[in-house]
C-alpha cells in the first residue's frame, strides 16, 4: 500500500467512528425532542455555481416520525451503525490484508491465535452488513456460504471444525495505560449458519460497537509507534 492509500484508510476509520457517535447522537435526540419544529428547506450551493435544495416537508415528516417512534429502533439509527460498522471493518480487513508491515504489526499485537480469528470476524461481518439496510439484519446465503467452505479448511487455536472464537482483552494486547478490565469475544460456529438468521442473534450489536471502537484504538496506537 502507498502512503496515500494508508492515510486513506485511516481516515475511514476515524471518520466512520466518528460519525457513529455524532449520528447516533442525533438519532437520540430526534426520539428526545421534536426537533421537526425546527425543519426548513436547506439550500446545498455548489463550486461550479449549481445549488440543490433539500425539502423542509421532507425533513419535517421525517423527524416526526422519529419522535413519535421514541424508543423504537428507527431507520436512522440503524443506518447510521450499518454503514459505520461496515465501512470501519472493511477498512481494517483491507488494510490487514494489503499491507504486510501493518499485518505484522497487527499479528505482534493480537498474537497469532487471534489473527485468523480477527480476519475472518472482520470479513464475516462486513459481508453480511454490506448487504443489509433493513434494522432486522438476517443472513443470506450467498453472504456466508464461501466464507464457511474457507473456515473449514482452517484449523488454529481460534478457528476449528468450523468453529471461530475470537477474544479480545486490551490488557493483553494495548498498553495498560489504556481501558483496563474491557473485554469482548466473538463466537460463530459456521456449522449451524442458517439463511434468513437474524444477524445480531449470532453476534450482538454491543459487541460489534467494541469490535469497531477496538479497530480505531489499534490505528490510534499504530500511529504514535
Amino acid at each position: 500500500m502507498t502512503y496515500a492509500i494508508i492515510d486513506d484508510v485511516i481516515t475511514q476509520i476515524e471518520w466512520n467512528f466518528m460519525c457513529l457517535h455524532l449520528w447516533t447522537f442525533f438519532a437520540n435526540l430526534s426520539t428526545e425532542q421534536n426537533l421537526s419544529l425546527q425543519a426548513k428547506n436547506i439550500k446545498l450551493r455548489f463550486q461550479d455555481g449549481k445549488w440543490f435544495v433539500l425539502s423542509g416537508y421532507k425533513i419535517k415528516d421525517s423527524l416526526e416520525n422519529l419522535y413519535i417512534q421514541q424508543e423504537k429502533d428507527n431507520f436512522f439509527s440503524s443506518f447510521v451503525e450499518i454503514n459505520a460498522f461496515k465501512w470501519i471493518l472493511w477498512a481494517m480487513l483491507e488494510w490487514i490484508e494489503k499491507d504486510k508491515k501493518f499485518k505484522d504489526w497487527v499479528l505482534s499485537m493480537i498474537k497469532k491465535e487471534n489473527m485468523d480469528a480477527f480476519r475472518y470476524s472482520l470479513r464475516f461481518i462486513r459481508n453480511i452488513l454490506s448487504h443489509n439496510i433493513d434494522p432486522e439484519v438476517r443472513l443470506h446465503e450467498h453472504d456466508f456460504r464461501e466464507l464457511q467452505r474457507k473456515i473449514f479448511t482452517i484449523k488454529s487455536k481460534s478457528i476449528n471444525d468450523g468453529k471461530l472464537h475470537l477474544e479480545i482483552d486490551y490488557q493483553k494486547i494495548l498498553p495498560k495505560s489504556w481501558i483496563k478490565n474491557y473485554w469482548f469475544e466473538i463466537n460463530i460456529d459456521f456449522n449451524t449458519l442458517k439463511k434468513w438468521e437474524y444477524f445480531f442473534d449470532l453476534i450482538p450489536k454491543a459487541t460489534i460497537y467494541m469490535l469497531s471502537e477496538f479497530c480505531y484504538n489499534l490505528i490510534v496506537y499504530y500511529k504514535t509507534v
